[in-house]
């Protein structure tokens, strides 16, 4: 790619890595920190995909636009989204359910947003990062509008930024099922990445612009048409309280990638220390977490056909002639027995759980009452 003019003013450099520093690290920090400092916060997790999305867009495109590099912005997007986890981990957020997905997003929207940086030094030179600077901005006030407020903006503006796309990947990662329900958004990404290095590569040709724009909007069209899971949200109002609604339980079969999530959880289960401890009444404790912990922080498609699982495994691994008795129990006294297994379901691809137990113990309640039986 091109390297930036010899002749531009001194304090740009500084400027423009200034403006990588606090959009992709210092921002992104200082959201985690005030989420982490609430007095009864929702897990990092739950906030996880737009705080990580703006860190490897504000590093990444702002970073390859300044040094016209674009090893270098995937190079410091990649350590800044490895930077970010490693804080969250060390303000309390639970181990990954799912490394390898999360590594995956990180890198292919590394390199989505790193080539629009190399685009912007390509085709404006040592004005290429102030481009990007507007644009981080832009793309990051609409994602973190939209997180904060849901359904403040239209769902068909929101489709269109990539920071949504690659928000909905890592979220998918730290929470859900994995990115193979966010499957569209990284193909979206990749797709992007690749139209704009096309353009990049043939500037100042005028031409590539017409396919990068129709590229854009033919992979809106491919996410609007298969959209991700829904953003999780801690539910902690409903769960805190003695009694109270928690998710239908699915009528219908599962999609394929929720599908392929169970199949993954059950098999997981089978090894999983929890599920096979001696005490009966614990055993059933640990395994209504499995329902419980995601339940508790809305963590669609999962949570309304994690409860079918959960029965089965009841089923199979509690006596017949106890299963009734000793679920009963559990409803009436959840805050009897250990919890801890909640901090171990991230083995299972599950979004693990921590601080105050009250409520997950309530919630594992609700469902100890729920599957009564059954």
């Amino acid at each position: 790619m091109k390297s930036l003019s010899h002749a531009q003013p001194l304090a740009w450099p500084f400027l423009a890595w200034s403006a990588a520093a606090l959009a992709g690290v210092a921002a992104p920090t200082l959201a985690m920190l005030i989420i982490a400092d609430e007095p009864a916060p929702a897990p990092l997790a739950l906030a996880g995909g737009p705080i990580l999305a703006v860190g490897l867009m504000g590093v990444g495109m702002i970073a390859a636009a300044a040094a016209g590099r674009l090893w270098i912005g995937v190079l410091l997007a990649l350590l800044t989204g490895a930077g970010l986890i490693v804080l969250a981990r060390a303000l309390g957020m639970p181990p990954l359910p799912h490394p390898f997905s999360t590594g995956l997003a990180f890198i292919i929207a590394s390199f989505s947003f790193a080539a629009r940086g190399a685009l912007f030094a390509r085709s404006a030179g040592d004005k290429g990062w102030l481009i990007a600077v507007f644009v981080v901005a832009g793309e990051a006030a609409m994602l973190l509008t939209a997180s904060a407020m849901p359904g403040s903006l239209p769902d068909w503006l929101l489709v269109l930024l990539p920071a949504q796309w690659t928000s909905t990947a890592i979220q998918t990662a730290l929470t859900g099922t994995g990115t193979r329900a966010a499957s569209s958004a990284l193909f979206a990404l990749a797709g992007t990445a690749a139209a704009t290095l096309l353009v990049a590569r043939l500037w100042p040709r005028r031409w590539p612009y017409a396919l990068m724009f129709t590229a854009w909007l033919g992979l809106s069209a491919l996410v609007w048409n298969r959209p991700g899971p829904p953003m999780p949200r801690a539910d902690l109002a409903i769960a805190a309280a003695p009694a109270g609604p928690i998710a239908p339980v699915a009528s219908t079969p599962p999609d394929t990638a929720t599908a392929s999530a169970l199949a993954r959880i059950q098999r997981q289960i089978a090894k999983w220390p929890a599920a096979a401890v001696p005490d009966f009444t614990q055993r059933a404790r640990n395994l209504l977490l499995i329902a419980a912990v995601p339940d508790l922080y809305d963590t669609e498609p999962l949570q309304s056909h994690l409860p079918l699982l959960v029965a089965a495994e009841l089923k199979a691994r509690l006596p017949a002639d106890q299963r009734a008795a000793i679920l009963a129990a559990i409803a009436a006294d959840p805050a009897a027995g250990s919890v801890a297994a909640r901090e171990t379901l991230a083995g299972l691809g599950l979004p693990a759980n921590v601080g105050d137990e009250t409520p997950v113990r309530n919630r594992m309640g609700l469902y100890a009452a729920r599957l009564d039986g059954k």
